[in-house]
């Protein structure tokens, strides 16, 4: 599974939650996307690389480290369905 697909799939859990829930993921998967290829593989997506890019590009190691776990989180749900 790439990037794209999990961000497609997890788009329709979404559906149900508020318009701002929705809005803060949507611009979590814009970060990543600036970082990483729609096309990338899960297996190759570095949350540790990933969380170095978003801090060294000056934004808030608070809100890094909720991102990390969104992601995290997210990685896991994609390995249950």
């Amino acid at each position: 599974m790439t990037l794209g697909e999990l961000v497609d799939r997890y788009r329709l859990e979404l559906q149900d939650e508020t318009v701002s829930v929705r809005k803060s993921w949507e611009e979590m998967f814009r970060y990543t996307f600036r970082h990483y290829s729609q096309d990338t593989e899960l297996n190759r997506f570095d949350l540790g690389m990933f969380a170095d890019r978003l801090l060294s590009s000056d934004m808030n190691p608070q809100i890094v480290e909720g991102y990390m776990k969104r992601w995290r989180d997210l990685l896991a749900w994609a390995k249950s369905v």
